[in-house]
């Protein structure tokens, strides 16, 4: 896996080929399609990437929204051992390497039914609020948030 630039085929491919949690996860918090999601997240960051598997076709996109941090990815993102290890390795090191650039105060909120995002939250040194409902459906979210 290697960070991309977020062009515009790698972010239409990413957006035609959104992975099922994502999916769901912005349908319940947001009301929009993994597509909308994509696309409004790359156009409204200040600082956006696109992460490359190893094949060399798009399996992430990921940025900072003034101090919302978020990513979405294909099913692809975790297919297979190395990408996995790869993203763990990685993600730490943006992270950190976000907080040393001055963005001193990162969070967002992940549906609390996705126990493997908020493992992958709390080794990136995020700490993990309990679940509340949000949106219309009342689906349990948790807030997530580092501080510098």
């Amino acid at each position: 896996m290697k960070w991309a630039v977020a062009t515009p085929a790698r972010v239409e491919y990413i957006s035609n080929n959104v992975r099922k949690q994502d999916e769901l996860e912005v349908h319940y918090s947001h009301g929009v399609t993994g597509k909308e999601a994509v696309i409004g997240s790359w156009k409204e960051s200040e600082i956006c990437h696109c992460i490359d598997g190893d094949n060399g076709l798009p399996v992430g996109i990921c940025g900072v929204n003034e101090s919302l941090i978020w990513l979405l990815g294909t099913d692809d993102l975790f297919a297979t051992s190395s990408h996995r290890r790869q993203f763990i390795r990685g993600g730490r090191k943006w992270v950190d390497g976000l907080i040393d650039d001055g963005n001193d105060f990162l969070h967002n909120w992940a549906m609390h039914s996705n126990q493997i995002t908020i493992r992958w939250l709390k080794h990136l040194g995020f700490t993990v609020d309990v679940p509340k409902p949000m949106g219309a459906s009342a689906q349990l979210f948790s807030h997530f948030w580092r501080k510098a």
